[in-house]
């Protein structure tokens, strides 16, 4: 799978093509949200002294996205700013219970370390990595008794000669007690300059190893040693991992494994090489563009003629033009569909039925095309938007034969439509997704439009954006007067998203397959990233649940996809979008960590066990996205919660909800997660401080 486009496509029946705005949700901050101060001295996301390690750009990124709480089922757990391993539950009034359940050795030296981490792998036992290179198995107690537990093994990763930092990132249940575990560690370059202020230079690898929680060792007295599976070197460090659908799913910006993929790659054929060169050169050329099926000039590169003509036939294949039904053209008023006929058809053959939301076509002819046939032999067709009767109309060229309707649009907003028919959920081939037919003189502007990019100069204001090509401005309705939405810029001028700063996370969804012989793991990386905006909050154990995954940046919405059960070849499956998700977030300039609650709607029933091709036939789940700032600086620190549009309604507004939950005595943000009460039919979403376990009980 080449192209994001491919891998996330999405169901157009599960948009909001007209959605309209965010309506405030009253969150009352005494009710529907507590705070309770931490144990101790609290938690940290400081570990060493300043000055004390040098670190990387992707490295420094990498902490400010680590989320250093961890929940599971009815429990979480943290490391403390004294290396103590902290568990806590919530009782049926929403306090939290916490309880030390151990305590990590103190690390003596100021060399490298990364974040520690406390993965839950089961009900009993968790996975404890200090950051300086071991990793403990913690036997806890049994959910419903008094929280209490006990380090029975230490391991530790020793590669090169000495113990090797590394963050735990993810884990997956093989079966009875064996786990594998997925770890990732910098492998630094030597440096020239000696100097401790010289940022360092460093690699990246991704390393699987194994362990039985049942096993016992001496611990401390006597620790094991960890044996990689395998490893795969990469540029960055993960975004985020986890286990589905028998392999990891890997998000981050460069690949890991594409060195050792090379080692054992297949020569490229002729019609892979001619297919990649097509791409390109469309994909310079831009929109509405096309080009010959064999460049007359392109020199022989050797392949041979048989290989040519390969190549020639693969891409002549490219080239056949898709037919269609019928096209169509609009303006601010109107939309006019022209729909050719068979030559000899006469009126008497044609029964045209318009009504203010439908269209109906019924053609008595045998030498139909494909296409046509297939699109008359359903009754009808819903239209976009809503059109006026009275002033619609249809005629018939018997000279041209073509039949001409002309739909006089609803309202006066010159809204464009972005096809004519909404397709049914019986319509597999597309046939009525149709794209408007362009001039090409507009082809032309439009290209043009979209190849220029400007700069804005000391006299223009701060309202139009240069970056943005000029036919999509007169597009764009910015309204100034929504505060919430844009915010105001340091300068009083208001932030619009139109190439202020990028949203969410670029990365590539990548997906690597252990071999079960033992050896390099097959590795698939799509060539083109995909923006993610948000990351799901789990509370089921270490392995992404059925029915969730992450929301993905489409246009100005977010769309919230869940792998497939082949996840690097077949399409992921879009289960549902919170509109407009990226545009609002994109006015949020402090943003820490964002997450999502996904679960069934309130409407339709469903159930945890549900799958994701369920869900998406039967549109019955409901995301709550959580964007919370980092709660560093003066004046923030809230956390902004976006509700998806009720179900059953027009689908034009969602609620949106904004309470503060970092900051001030409670300290800056470190984690969020979501937890089970006894009692209860929805998880309680919580976030970690530095003094404080923010609780918000309400919200869901």
């Amino acid at each position: 799978m080449s192209r994001p486009a491919e891998l996330l496509p999405p169901n157009r029946q599960l948009l909001f093509p007209r959605f309209e705005t965010y309506r405030l949700h009253s969150i009352d901050p005494d009710t529907d949200l507590q705070a309770f101060k931490l144990p101790g001295d609290g938690a940290t996301q400081s570990r060493v002294g300043y000055g004390e390690q040098q670190l990387g750009f992707k490295e420094v990124r990498a902490r400010i996205a680590w989320d250093h709480l961890d929940t599971a089922g009815s429990r979480g757990a943290y490391v403390d700013k004294d290396w103590n391993v902290v568990a806590f539950e919530l009782d049926d009034t929403l306090t939290p219970h916490f309880a030390q359940v151990a305590s990590l050795p103190t690390p003596i030296s100021s060399g490298h370390a990364e974040y520690p981490r406390v993965l839950p792998l089961s009900q009993t036992a968790w996975a404890v990595s200090t950051g300086s290179g071991s990793l403990y198995v913690l036997r806890v107690s049994e959910p419903g008794s008094e929280l209490a537990g006990e380090f029975i093994a230490r391991y530790d990763l020793v590669l090169e000669g000495g113990q090797t930092p590394f963050i735990l990132y993810a884990a997956h249940h093989e079966g009875g007690d064996a786990f594998r575990l997925l770890l990732a560690r910098a492998v630094v370059e030597p440096m020239s300059d000696s100097s401790k202020y010289t940022p360092r230079v460093a690699n990246f690898e991704l390393v699987e190893v194994g362990i039985d929680v049942s096993h016992t060792n001496g611990v401390d007295d006597s620790p094991e040693l960890l044996q990689p599976l395998w490893a795969l070197t990469g540029g960055d460090l993960p975004y985020w991992a986890s286990w589905t659908e028998g392999g990891w799913i890997v998000l981050c910006e460069e690949p890991f494994g594409e060195k050792q993929q090379e080692e054992e790659k297949k020569p490229e054929t002729a019609a892979q090489r001619a297919q990649r060169l097509r791409e390109a050169k469309l994909a310079k050329l831009g929109l509405g563009a096309n080009i010959a099926s064999r460049d007359p000039f392109e020199q022989d590169d050797g392949y041979g003629e048989a290989a040519d003509q390969e190549a020639d036939e693969e891409a002549m294949d490219v080239d056949t033009p898709k037919e269609y039904p019928f096209r169509w053209t609009q303006d601010t008023t109107s939309v006019t569909i022209t729909v050719p006929l068979p030559a000899g058809t006469t009126s008497k053959d044609i029964n045209v039925k318009i009504t203010p939301d439908m269209l109906g076509i019924s053609i008595q002819s045998d030498s139909l095309t494909p296409a046509l046939s297939s699109f008359v032999s359903k009754p009808a067709h819903s239209f976009w938007n809503g059109i006026v009767v009275d002033e619609s109309t249809w005629t018939f060229d018997a000279t041209k034969a073509e039949l001409d309707i002309e739909l006089q649009k609803q309202g006066e907003d010159g809204m464009r439509w972005p096809s004519v028919f909404v397709p049914g959920s019986d319509d597999e081939d597309d046939a009525e997704d149709v794209p408007e037919t362009f001039a090409a003189s507009t082809l032309d502007a439009i290209r043009k439009s979209f190849s220029s990019v400007q700069t804005r100069t000391s006299e223009e204001p701060h309202g139009n954006q240069p970056a943005i090509p000029a036919l999509l401005r007169e597009e764009m309705d910015f309204d100034l007067d929504d505060g919430a939405d844009y915010g105001e810029g340091e300068d009083g001028a208001f932030a619009h998203p139109s190439g202020a700063s990028t949203v969410g996370r670029t990365v590539l969804f990548g997906h690597i397959v252990p071999n079960a012989e033992g050896g390099v793991p097959t590795v698939s990386w799509p060539r083109q990233p995909a923006q993610v905006l948000s990351l799901p909050v789990t509370s089921q154990g270490p392995e992404l649940p059925s029915a969730a995954g992450v929301i993905v940046k489409t246009a100005v919405d977010g769309l919230v996809f869940a792998p497939s059960t082949d996840p690097a070849r077949a399409p992921w499956v879009h289960l549902g979008t919170n509109p407009a998700l990226a545009f609002v977030m994109s006015s949020k300039r402090d943003l820490r960590l964002v997450r999502h609650v996904t679960r069934p709607s309130r409407t339709a029933g469903g159930s945890d066990s549900t799958t994701s091709q369920d869900r998406q036939a039967t549109g019955d789940t409901a995301t709550t996205v959580f964007a919370l700032e980092s709660g560093t600086g003066v004046g923030n620190g809230n956390a902004y919660i976006y509700y998806p549009p009720p179900s059953g309604g027009d689908g034009t507004a969602a609620l949106q909800g904004v309470v503060s939950v970092s900051g001030g005595d409670r300290g800056a943000l470190l984690g969020v997660g979501s937890v089970r009460v006894p009692g209860r039919d929805k998880d309680v979403v919580v976030a970690l401080c530095e003094h404080a376990l923010v609780v918000l009980g309400g919200v869901l």
